[in-house]
């Protein structure tokens, strides 16, 4: 059985809009800022910077940022216990 994804698109953006904020990741994540800011600075998560310092993510884009990491983190997980 497939596993279902933590978080949903249409949900997400009835509750939190088309666009996250940093605080929305950092709350969605339960992160800290210093973590979230590097997500973004780094690109791990797909956003736009707006303002000249401001990051936005697609509430889409995080729900598909999300479940590929679910599944890579699976996939790690996987690896270490099979035997070499």
């Amino acid at each position: 059985m497939a596993q279902e994804s933590k978080f949903d698109t249409a949900t997400l953006i009835s509750e939190r809009g088309l666009f996250l904020t940093i605080y929305d990741i950092m709350d969605l994540l339960k992160v800290s800022r210093p973590v979230a800011d590097r997500l973004l600075k780094t690109g791990r998560i797909p956003a736009a910077k707006v303002n000249g310092r401001q990051y936005r993510v697609r509430a889409d884009d995080f729900v598909k940022w999300w479940d590929h990491e679910v599944k890579q983190e699976q996939k790690n997980i996987l690896r270490g216990c099979l035997p070499k």
